[in-house]
């Protein structure tokens, strides 16, 4: 009995001095805050994210239903507009080609030939040595191979116009993204994309602010925009869309600044960091 006393006194003094555990109905979550990153001068850096700014990005796709014959372009090449991408077999639309200039050029004969037959008819006509129907009749073939003629030159034209889509060529400068095509490939039109073209010379950045930090935010304002690697780069930027929704689950509007990227010295899809100066200072 006497061995059990001084081993109660030790538990009980254990007990005593362990801290009690928190329960969980006092742990409150973190508040979310886009204000936390602040450098030595107290400006407020937000997080942002880089994307291509609209009608800079284009795709690389097929027109017609035909075999590839030849690839002329790699990805991370740079491509100038109008350029030829990518060539498809148009041994088929040559032909018709052919097919369509010939028939033009047989309609114009016919044209002229009709033409020459109706002034003869005239003059005979005049001269009473035509019957009125036989002359009515050479004005009816002279204006029908004139719309004959007419016809085979635009079928001709629309041809030609088509035969441009056997050659892929490039929608805009930029640099070729991504790139899966190779020869002998049959793609479905308007259900395949090859590849994509961007153009980042300038760079969309995209944050998402409160409200009460977007009514201090102007379309023109300077804001400053920085990498968030280690020696990253600090860019200048101008605001050029300042949202006019909020979004229900966040509570944040949208805002859209615009940067120079001459070097390339962001990618698209980059996280950044974005400063809005005041707007007097944006002036």
């Amino acid at each position: 009995m006497k061995a059990i006393l001084p081993l109660t006194a030790v538990t009980c003094l254990l007990l005593i001095s362990v801290s009690p555990l928190p329960s969980s109905s006092s742990v409150l979550p973190r508040e979310v805050n886009n204000e936390q990153a602040k450098d030595g001068t107290g400006s407020v850096w937000l997080p942002a994210r880089t994307e291509c700014c609209p009608g800079r990005k284009a795709t690389i796709a097929p027109v017609p239903l035909h075999p590839v014959i030849d690839v002329l372009v790699a990805p991370g090449d740079r491509v100038s507009k109008d350029q030829a991408l990518v060539r498809l077999d148009d041994d088929e639309p040559q032909a018709d080609v052919r097919n369509k200039k010939a028939l033009a050029e047989s309609a114009k004969i016919v044209l002229e030939e009709a033409d020459r037959y109706l002034k003869k008819a005239e003059e005979m006509f005049r001269d009473g040595v035509y019957a009125e129907a036989r002359y009515f009749a050479a004005r009816t073939a002279a204006q029908k191979a004139l719309q004959d003629e007419r016809a085979a030159v635009a079928a001709l034209e629309s041809t030609t116009a088509e035969l441009e889509h056997y050659e892929i060529q490039a929608p805009i400068d930029g640099v070729v993204c991504w790139l899966e095509v190779c020869p002998g490939m049959v793609s479905r039109p308007g259900t395949t994309v090859w590849g994509e073209i961007m153009d980042l010379s300038e760079i969309d950045v995209r944050c998402e602010v409160s409200l009460d930090q977007v009514d201090k935010i102007k379309v023109g304002q300077i804001a400053q925009v920085r990498q968030t690697r280690k020696n990253g780069v600090l860019l200048s930027a101008r605001v050029v869309m300042v949202g006019i929704r909020v979004d229900a689950a966040t509570g944040l509007v949208t805002v859209v600044a615009r940067v120079a990227n001459g070097q390339n010295e962001l990618r698209c899809g980059e996280a950044v960091q974005i400063c809005f100066t005041e707007a007097d200072k944006g002036k």
